[in-house]
């Protein structure tokens, strides 16, 4: 039964009915009822068993209430007995009570005065238990006073109380210890009016103090209280605070209505508690003790009966007109300043801040504050939290800021550091983007707005390492705008939080807005441009340095488009000069970064050069010079006319045109596109001149025949026409140099002749290599003397397909010779010279009938000029 009961216990009903019959099952049933039964007979019997105890234990509990209730009331009934028998007998004894002569009975009232002082210290020490300080100064006053009368007695009776001396030194113990009791009280952090104003008229009756000392103690006590509240652990710094700003309060609602006004009068409290108990109609003093019965009473003096205390000073006397709180109110900040300098440190966030503020301005003021500030003569529109606090909270959220916005920096430059410490110097480096630009990828189209991904990125050339640093800094600066924005205007940030308009009960609250927006301005604008001193001094000493280069110049480029949230906190309050400030220190420090990629070219363009230059011999200039160009010429006599043929260069040669096209990939591997104008330039202008000086270098150092030299004038004729700008003085003054001398060592009359067919070739030259060495012109405009721009504005319907505009506008490709207009570039194979005299003369020059000169458009066109003029 036991292991059958332990399996009812763990029975898996599905198991049940796929594992056994239904005659198993039904007896199954019958097991689990009697096991069911079973087990409620147990728990009846555990009950009954184990609760016996505690029933019995209910009934003898209800007994002895009842007992007990009757013992009280029996108790009640003998004390009301007593109190009545007491009450008849003190009847009947005061009215057979005779008449006593006190001049005849010196010694009883020498005996009721001693009773009297030692039953006053019993009475002080009772009031002092019962927190009534005030009653027990004014108990003491009394004991004084009747001690002063037993002075005065005769000593033969004071020799005979030789207890009196003790009752005395009792007496100055129990003075400091009103003192003292005093002192705890005044220091409570909240205390009422009236306990307040109790406390200080019992300094001033024991002490006989002016208003103004009065004031001075009131406030040196409040600054203590607020001490203890400083220097007390709270659970959080929103509660040391809450608790400041209530006992501010508190001690600015307590000088008001004790030295002020309280209630309906015109005086404070303090004055009116002491005109009860100082002035002739107020009680006698010992009409305040409570006595015992004894026919000795009627041995006491009237000069004890009467005893009221004195305030010498007291005539009417209000609060001091004008009372001055300048120091009080200085002091108390500075001692917030010093007691909130350790517990602001552990803010570590403005939402922080935010919610300590809220707290704090959720503490309720007196309905009647104004009035109250007003008549104490404190500040206009003074509050407590805008005076003492709001000052160190700005501070503290100023230092927040500023902690933030330089641990956005340091961290952008850790990961800076990372990427840039990377292999940067593989075949997927920043060096060449056209394995990143020019391969398609699934997610080059986004779906998500505003996404910096894809095609977006390609276009203006910024590899997934820029994007990445630049969603990094966007992203810190999000969760800055996201910390400060509750404590700035009140709500989560979005993007249009800076504009949200407030209403004027939220200026005073957001008092400090303006100064902290102008401060995280200024501060992301500080430590943004001490970003790009940390670039140039990383890369100084590294590896790879161009390809770090490349990665700065882009990465800074891209943070003034990438960077939304980096943007809004320099732009604050519409101003954008910061913003345009931080966009022109970066792109300077991004054209000095690309100046190490442009210097880099340089150098490798120089080196090649030098290996290509370094042999100039006629043996070697065969390999590297093109087919000439074969022009007949014919010359007129007065006899008959001569036919000769001269040979002109037609193309580069194959020495320019590898630098020309090594320069060329160069730019292709950095997306030409995409580079600022002033490095596309400098690059061009630079290279250019390296180019140049090396034919001045081989034009000096080697003796060049006439073909050598009509192909390295050409070469520069095309370099100058292609590369250089007419507002270039300095290289259009070198190559006009280089010109020179090679022109020099022309014979002139071949020069003569020569000299304009070989302009048509380079201007034929220029044209057909625009396309492929497109990137290397300098402006749109450059070929404009050529006719170039003429033609683009005449296509009407280009036959390319429409690319990105780069930032260097030019011809992606060739639109052909045909389309020139023929008088800006004639194409001529033969020339008439008509000789009348030893002197050649140049005659008009026959124009082209080929057909192929009409404009043509389309595909045809495209195609048509791709077989005639493009490989001519």
């Amino acid at each position: 039964m036991a292991r059958i009961s332990y399996n009812l216990l763990e029975l898996d009903v599905d198991k049940l009915f796929e594992e056994h019959k239904i005659e198993e099952i039904v007896e199954i049933e019958k097991l689990l009822d009697a096991e069911i039964e079973r087990k409620r007979v147990e728990l009846r019997s555990m009950v009954g068993d184990r609760y016996k105890d505690v029933l019995a234990a209910s009934d003898a509990i209800k007994n002895m209430k009842t007992i007990s209730q009757q013992i009280v009331d029996n108790i009640q009934n003998i004390t009301d007995i007593c109190e009545d028998l007491i009450e008849s007998k003190d009847d009947k004894a005061a009215k057979t009570l005779p008449e006593i002569d006190t001049k005849c009975n010196e010694e009883r009232v020498l005996i009721v005065q001693v009773r009297l002082a030692i039953f006053m210290n019993e009475q002080i020490w009772t009031a002092l238990d019962g927190g009534d300080n005030l009653t027990a100064a004014q108990f003491y006053l009394l004991a004084q006073h009747i001690h002063m009368g037993l002075s005065l007695t005769k000593k033969e009776y004071l020799d005979k109380l030789p207890l009196l001396k003790q009752i005395r030194a009792n007496l100055a113990t129990l003075r400091d210890q009103i003192f003292e009791r005093i002192k705890q009280k005044l220091e409570f952090v909240e205390i009422t009016a009236e306990e307040t104003s109790s406390n200080l008229n019992a300094l001033l009756l024991l002490r006989n103090q002016s208003a103004t000392d009065l004031l001075n103690i009131f406030i040196e006590h409040r600054k203590i209280a607020l001490n203890t509240v400083i220097n007390t652990s709270h659970a959080s710094v929103r509660l040391q605070i809450s608790a400041m700003v209530r006992c501010l309060i508190t001690t600015i609602h307590l000088l008001h209505d004790c030295f002020m006004c309280y209630g309906n009068s015109k005086k404070g409290l303090i004055w009116q508690q002491l005109e009860n108990i100082v002035e002739d109609e107020s009680i006698p003093t010992l009409s305040k003790v409570d006595l015992p019965v004894t026919p000795l009473i009627a041995y006491i003096p009237d000069v004890i009966k009467q005893f009221r205390p004195k305030y010498k000073s007291f005539v009417g006397e209000s609060a001091p007109e004008n009372v001055k709180l300048g120091e009080w109110l200085a002091s108390t900040k500075e001692s917030v300043c010093k007691g909130l300098e350790s517990s602001l440190k552990l803010i570590t966030s403005v939402k922080g801040l935010h919610i300590i503020r809220e707290e704090a301005l959720k503490i309720e003021l007196p309905s009647d504050w104004e009035r109250i500030c007003s008549e104490s003569n404190l500040p206009e529109n003074f509050n407590v939290w805008y005076y003492f606090f709001q000052s160190l909270i700005t501070k503290r959220a100023s230092e927040l800021i500023s902690k933030k916005v330089s641990c956005i920096i340091k961290d952008l430059e850790s990961e800076i550091r990372e990427v840039l410490s990377g292999n940067l110097g593989s075949e997927h480096g920043e060096t060449d983007l056209r394995w990143y630009t020019w391969v398609e990828d699934p997610t080059d189209v986004s779906r998500i707005e505003n996404k910096h991904t894809g095609l977006s990125m390609k276009t203006l050339g910024y590899s997934q390492n820029v994007v990445n640093l630049c969603e990094k800094l966007d992203g810190k600066y999000l969760e800055l705008l996201i910390d400060v924005s509750q404590y700035l205007y009140g709500k989560e940030f979005t993007d249009d939080v800076i504009i949200y308009p407030h209403l004027k009960s939220d200026r005073k609250k957001f008092v400090d807005r303006e100064e902290l927006e102008n401060h995280l301005r200024l501060e992301s604008t500080k430590n943004s441009t001490s970003l790009t001193l940390f670039l140039h001094d990383f890369i100084k000493s590294e590896s790879h340095k161009v390809a770090k280069s490349l990665l700065c110049a882009r990465f800074l480029q891209a943070v003034t488009n990438l960077c939304p949230h980096f943007n809004k906190c320099c732009t604050f309050n519409a101003s954008t000069e910061d913003w345009s400030r931080i966009c022109g220190h970066f792109t300077k420090s991004s054209v000095q970064f690309w100046e190490n990629w442009i210097e880099s070219c340089v150098q490798e363009t120089d080196k090649q050069a030098r290996k290509l230059f370094s042999d100039v011999s006629v043996c070697s200039m065969i390999s590297v010079l093109l087919r000439w160009d074969s022009i007949e010429i014919q010359e007129q006599t007065d006899e008959k006319i001569f036919k000769s043929q001269i040979k002109v260069p037609l193309k580069p040669s194959l020495t320019l045109h590898r630098l020309l096209s090594k320069l060329n990939d160069d730019l292709s591997h950095v997306l030409p596109h995409t580079l600022p104008k002033q490095v596309h330039l400098q690059f061009i202008e630079k290279t250019t001149e390296t180019i140049l000086n090396h034919y001045k270098l081989a034009l000096d150092h080697n003796q060049l025949n006439q073909n050598q030299s009509l192909q390295l004038l050409f070469d520069v004729k095309f370099v100058t026409t292609f590369s250089i700008q007419r507002e270039n003085s300095k290289l259009v003054a070198l190559s006009q140099e280089i010109c020179d001398k090679l022109r020099a060592r022309i014979d002139p009359f071949d020069l003569d002749v020569f000299y304009s067919h070989l302009q048509n070739n380079v201007k034929r030259a220029v044209l057909q290599s625009q396309a492929i060495l497109g990137c290397l012109l300098p402006s749109s405009a450059q070929l404009a003397n050529l006719g170039v721009g003429e033609k683009f504005k005449e296509e009407k319907e280009p036959s390319v397909m429409a690319l990105s505009v780069p930032s260097v506008s030019f011809p992606l490709f060739c639109t052909f010779a045909h389309q020139i207009p023929a008088q800006k570039a004639p194409v001529v194979d033969v020339q008439e010279v008509k000789v009348s005299s030893p002197k050649l003369t140049k005659t008009t020059p026959k124009r082209s009938q080929d057909p192929t000169a009409a404009i043509r458009s389309g595909a045809a066109a495209l195609f048509g000029g791709l077989t005639t003029d493009w490989f001519s």
